[in-house]
């Protein structure tokens, strides 16, 4: 069995440390460094934007793990992206990590770097220097909270979750946070996320990895936008003294579920603090002809802003779903579909039925709810996670560096 901890992230797994302080990279005084380090030698799985414009973090990120599968720490940087900043950038990407392990006395090529920001502008190379030392004072392994608020930009809300699994041999753990609310789309959505384990971890578990991911931050979406920065990192350590490979299959499943719940509560956290949103919609296909249809179809309407902006004005509008769902070009076909906002039927093969109003805008008044389309022409389903289009995104958007 396992539990969500009342208090935890990054740091409740074993073996983990991290900081979180003011370098003054942020104009607002915020926290805007953070550091995580594992006691020893994590293997690390990770995966990365898939923007053709990709940040230098992530060219530098990608071009370590390509030779190496374990990590020992993550260095991140918040209020600039260092993307679009040439070699220069990629320079200042390595420098970091290199100073990170002097300080840290780590070897070479163990740090991972993340950044996450304004886009354009090279990095202060002399806050990040100067933050480097006082981070490695800062660790401690009570520090999830600092290290949360350290990487966010415009998000409003801390993200983060732990759980714990019960085994034969003893409990392990999983933690996570990450940061996210503007530029948020699938093929990983704008986002920074750090999940950690104190399992010892198979390499051959990426795949697993990937799939989680697709579940998870790669099916939620604010605002179609996918960034030059996107990673996730996931620092397996083996801590606990457990390996993956010695649990029973049951417990085995029991690590899988929990680790898909803390990526998947993560990603809603995301959705959840969009920028401008005062929404979270779960976009459900039910009875699709395959699992991938249903989570294509899914994103697809959580991307029309037709719907999102009626999503915002409370107006159960079910005709923009169907016609989302409809452009998606996924298998459908219109006579064989339901629709449902909430246990609110409103479609019956692909007709409007004749439903209690009142419980239908009751349902589209809620801060959070589910709209099931179901398309009857299979046994597979999938959801999505998309929030409303207010005015504020538009607000927050047009005075972002401004």
């Amino acid at each position: 069995m396992y539990t969500v901890l009342e208090k935890g992230g990054v740091c409740s797994p074993k073996g983990f440390k991290a900081a979180g302080i003011c370098a003054g990279i942020k104009v607002s005084g915020n926290p805007d460094m953070a550091l995580l380090k594992s006691e020893k030698a994590a293997r690390c799985f990770a995966v990365f934007t898939t923007n053709k414009v990709k940040a230098a973090p992530v060219l530098y990120d990608k071009a370590v793990l390509e030779h190496a599968h374990f990590a020992s720490a993550v260095i991140v940087n918040s209020g600039n992206a260092n993307a679009c900043t040439g070699p220069e950038g990629y320079a200042d990407s390595e420098r970091t990590a290199v100073l990170t392990e002097e300080v840290l006395g780590l070897t070479p090529k163990s740090v991972l770097v993340c950044s996450t920001g304004v886009i354009g502008h090279p990095l202060p190379m002399d806050k990040i220097e100067a933050g480097i030392p006082r981070l490695a004072e800062a660790l401690h392994d009570d520090a999830s909270e600092e290290f949360g608020r350290a990487i966010l930009t415009t998000d409003l809300a801390l993200k983060s979750i732990a759980v714990e699994i019960q085994t034969e041999k003893g409990p392990v753990r999983i933690g996570g946070a990450c940061k996210g609310s503007g530029m948020i789309h699938p093929k990983m959505a704008t986002m920074l996320a750090f999940i950690t384990t104190d399992v010892g971890m198979p390499i051959d578990f990426f795949a697993e990895f990937r799939a989680n991911i697709s579940d998870s931050f790669n099916a939620i979406t604010v605002d179609g936008d996918t960034s030059t920065n996107d990673t996730c990192i996931m620092l397996a350590n083996g801590m606990s003294g457990i390996n993956y490979s010695d649990m029973t299959l049951s417990e085995q499943g029991e690590f899988r579920a929990a680790l898909e719940l803390v990526m998947k509560h993560l990603a809603k956290c995301i959705v959840r603090d969009g920028e401008g949103a005062t929404k979270l919609i779960e976009l459900k296909i039910e009875k699709a002809e395959s699992h991938e249809e249903a989570l294509k179809m899914a994103r697809f309407i959580g991307t029309s802003n037709l719907a999102k902006c009626a999503m915002f004005g409370e107006d159960p509008n079910w005709g923009r779903i169907l016609s989302s769902a409809g452009s998606s070009e996924c298998q459908m076909v219109a006579e064989h579909t339901d629709l449902y906002f909430g246990d609110v039927q409103v479609l019956a093969g692909g007709r409007p039925v004749d439903c209690d109003r009142e419980k239908l805008h009751a349902v589209v008044r809620q801060k959070e709810y589910t709209v099931r389309l179901v398309l009857n022409i299979g046994n597979a389903s999938a959801s999505a996670f998309t929030c409303d289009l207010s005015y504020d995104y538009v607000k927050i958007n047009a005075e972002y560096t401004t």
